[in-house]
């Protein structure tokens, strides 16, 4: 990220005060290594200092006190009222985190003498997957209809498995290289970074590694560089301009479980996340524990690996069944 937005950068030149904002503004993004927070970040503090500007002139980012940002959350559930177009309580509630990132950033820095965001209540919000999930059945009637026979199925099948494996997020399939794969404590893993900075180290199964290795051969013997600095999955054809040497595109994970998924027959919304899904509820089900499976996928919270499990819970195993006054 060279420089901030530019309609930010509009916005921060039209406020006043006399600090360097645009290498305050800078500083505090590029703290986020993820593209889509920084631009989503961006256009909250666009809108806040829109709000400030044309509700409280005399104030400014620097100035504002507690009672500015309560009248501004007032503002965004007003606006989200009503209106087609209006905010969700969870695009609020993101907004809200956005300020307070940002003041604890200029607390941290001096450029503040207190927080004007603490004690801001936030939407309580049920967290729920919409994801759905397959059975056991399903994967493995989806991986019956690949044909290997040829580089491209060669290329879907190492990639489904990786999904169906790991529980890794489409973004991070699709930023494997090469140098993510070594050996530790005599098994082969994947080490990369998931959302959130959570470094992960996933053993790989004999399964898992079969397949990948049926494929990096067919990479080796039709010309594919195959270096550390390389991605491990790239497209097997470009009509554009031949260029192969590319990550995917997590479009073309959508593409390639959707594609499988309907040949099997499996109905519902099916996506990349599916896998993930599945990952989380075949584990639960298996009787691991939700912390072990949290560490897994690299969720900080365990509430929301609960609430992937879209299997149904056997009754049987209910907690009812142990509660006992008797001695």
């Amino acid at each position: 990220m060279k420089s901030i937005d530019s309609r930010l950068k509009r916005s921060v030149a039209n406020s006043q005060g006399g600090h360097d904002r645009e290498k305050i503004y800078y500083g505090f993004l590029a703290n986020y290594r993820s593209v889509h927070t920084r631009s989503a970040y961006q256009r909250d503090l666009k809108e806040f200092l829109a709000f400030l500007r044309d509700n409280f002139s005399a104030q400014n980012e620097f100035t504002c006190s507690h009672s500015h940002v309560v009248a501004f959350k007032e503002y965004l559930c007003q606006k989200g009222q009503g209106s087609v177009s209006g905010f969700s309580q969870s695009t609020i509630n993101r907004k809200l985190s956005c300020l307070g990132a940002f003041y604890s950033y200029l607390f941290e820095h001096g450029y503040v003498e207190d927080i004007p965001t603490k004690r801001i209540r936030r939407f309580k919000i049920k967290k729920e997957v919409k994801t759905s999930d397959l059975s056991n059945d399903q994967v493995t009637s989806l991986f019956d209809c690949i044909d290997i026979s040829h580089g491209p199925g060669l290329m879907h099948r190492a990639v489904l498995r990786v999904l169906f494996s790991t529980g890794m997020r489409h973004s991070e399939v699709v930023s494997l290289k090469f140098k993510n794969f070594c050996y530790e404590n005599k098994f082969s893993v994947i080490k990369y970074i998931a959302k959130g900075g959570v470094s992960i180290v996933t053993p790989l199964s004999s399964n898992v590694l079969s397949e990948l290795g049926e494929y990096f051969d067919w990479c080796q013997k039709n010309g594919y560089s195959m270096a550390l600095s390389d991605y491990i999955f790239r497209p097997t054809k470009n009509p554009k301009n031949g260029n192969l040497n590319k990550k995917l595109k997590p479009s073309s994970l959508n593409y390639i479980i959707k594609k499988y998924a309907k040949l099997s027959g499996v109905k519902g919304s099916i996506s990349v996340h599916s896998a993930r899904a599945t990952v989380i509820g075949n584990l639960l089900e298996s009787g691991v524990s939700i912390d072990k499976v949290a560490d897994f996928v690299g969720h900080k919270d365990i509430s929301m690996t609960r609430s992937y499990n879209k299997r149904v819970t056997k009754l049987a195993e209910s907690a009812a069944f142990l509660v006992n006054y008797s001695e």
